[in-house]
């Protein structure tokens, strides 16, 4: 599982000059927040509380359902988040065919993207006792500017990978190692398509 850094609680104030000076800011922000808003982007003061995926100043936000692939054949995923986002319920070697809605995540990819994932084990009726809930911080691939929905890849062993796609799985341009999308396999069929596709494109590539 990977680290996560602790919050450090913020200072009190201890003086009445404070408390006033502390509540005109926060009205501040308050107003600039509500400014952005109907921009649609947010300020920088507020990205911790307001953004998903750790966002930068002013990026525009968009819509974007959350599902889930579990590549483990004993542990269901019971619950799973995306910054606070919920998806569905995972069966081993299930997923996705349900999403749930929405997150939100900059139209824009930009390096070092992150989420964060927290999740809960469970197994079958008499079985052995689940893991702990696991979280971890996680690294978004890059992807397009029609991004896509969010895909929460869980592996054994608390590992856990996360794709910004509008692709299945089992799309030949799914971001993804054939290795790594086991078991689920890419369709021989829309490798096919594809490639008819790309021939009535280019008929002629000579």
């Amino acid at each position: 599982m990977s680290h996560i850094e602790k919050a450090t609680e913020s200072p009190q104030t201890g003086t009445g000059a404070d408390e006033a000076t502390r509540s005109r800011t926060l009205n501040g922000l308050a107003t600039s927040a509500l400014k952005f808003r109907r921009s649609g982007f947010w300020p920088c003061a507020l990205a911790i509380a307001s953004c998903p995926l750790l966002a930068s100043c002013q990026e525009k936000m968009v819509p974007a359902s959350v599902g889930g692939y579990n590549h483990m054949s004993d542990w269901s995923i019971l619950t799973f988040t995306v910054d606070g986002a919920g998806g569905p319920n995972l069966s081993p070697g299930g997923g996705g065919g349900s999403f749930s809605c929405c997150a939100k995540i900059p139209k824009h990819w930009r390096p070092g993207m992150k989420v964060k994932v927290e999740w809960t084990y469970t197994t079958k009726r008499g079985g052995l006792p689940p893991p702990p809930a696991q979280e971890a911080l996680v690294e978004i691939p890059e992807y397009s500017d029609r991004t896509g929905d969010i895909r929460v890849h869980f592996y054994p062993n608390h590992k856990v990978r996360v794709i910004v796609s509008n692709y299945g799985i089992e799309h030949p341009r799914y971001p993804m190692a054939a290795q790594d999308k086991l078991p689920w396999e890419t369709s021989n069929q829309l490798i096919e398509d594809q490639n008819k596709r790309a021939q009535r494109a280019n008929p002629n590539p000579w």
